[in-house]
């Protein structure tokens, strides 16, 4: 069972969604980076009233992180954007067949039936499969791993993952980071599978492949409400 509500503060509207858990026993408040609003979760047997109020007792946070990842950044014709560490435009024409070139420092998307932003996903997910194999089989191979497959995930809440089936999943906003972020987060999954917790043993694994790995996490700490801002839709 769930509710949806709107609350107006300080100007601004802010979407909440109230669901009824069977499992929870307490109230908890988060916020949906994804569809920007909060998401609020009470026990069963608590009223949807109770759970309005709940959000309201904690509006200054939810409004805070909304005023963090607004205003979004819509990217299309003329953007300008780092992709894989450089400075690069993107640019829309019109043609007779659909296509995407790099042309000095800029990205040119050519469509004839308006699906620039399809194209430019594409080639954005394929960019970070092709960059991404080499390395990762470089590394698994290290540590003696078996990677199966590596997917390209939409998360608002995780860089990368793993399963002990050989699947590494990585998020395709991490075009537009330095290419070591993305190497950090390719080790960072992989060294999992052999350390499943942030032990120290993990970490001494992860700057054998990573030295600089904490300038990494830094730059991810600095730069991630951006990364989560850009939209291509």
């Amino acid at each position: 069972m769930q509710k949806s509500h709107i609350i107006n503060y300080k100007k601004q509207s802010i979407q909440l969604l109230i669901k009824k858990n069977k499992l929870s026993r307490n109230y908890k408040l988060t916020f949906d980076k994804k569809n920007l609003r909060g998401l609020v979760s009470i026990p069963y047997y608590v009223s949807f009233k109770s759970g309005l109020e709940f959000a309201n007792e904690n509006i200054e946070w939810l409004y805070g992180e909304i005023k963090k990842i607004l205003p979004l950044v819509l990217i299309g014709h003329n953007s300008s954007l780092l992709i894989m560490g450089k400075k690069m435009k993107v640019i829309f024409e019109e043609g007779s067949t659909n296509k995407i070139f790099v042309k000095r420092h800029n990205l040119i998307i050519i469509s004839h039936n308006d699906i620039h932003k399809k194209i430019l996903k594409k080639w954005i997910i394929d960019q970070i499969l092709l960059y991404s194999k080499y390395y990762v089989d470089s590394v698994s191979k290290s540590l003696e791993l078996n990677i199966k497959a590596i997917k390209i995930s939409n998360s608002f809440n995780y860089w990368g993952s793993c399963n002990t089936a050989g699947t590494i999943h990585l998020n395709w906003r991490l075009i537009f980071a330095p290419t070591k972020v993305l190497e950090y987060i390719i080790v960072h999954e992989l060294c999992h599978l052999k350390e499943f917790n942030h032990t120290k043993n993990f970490w001494k694994l992860v700057k054998r492949f990573c030295p600089d790995y904490k300038d990494q996490i830094l730059w991810l700490k600095k730069n991630d409400i951006y990364l989560y801002r850009l939209r291509l839709n």
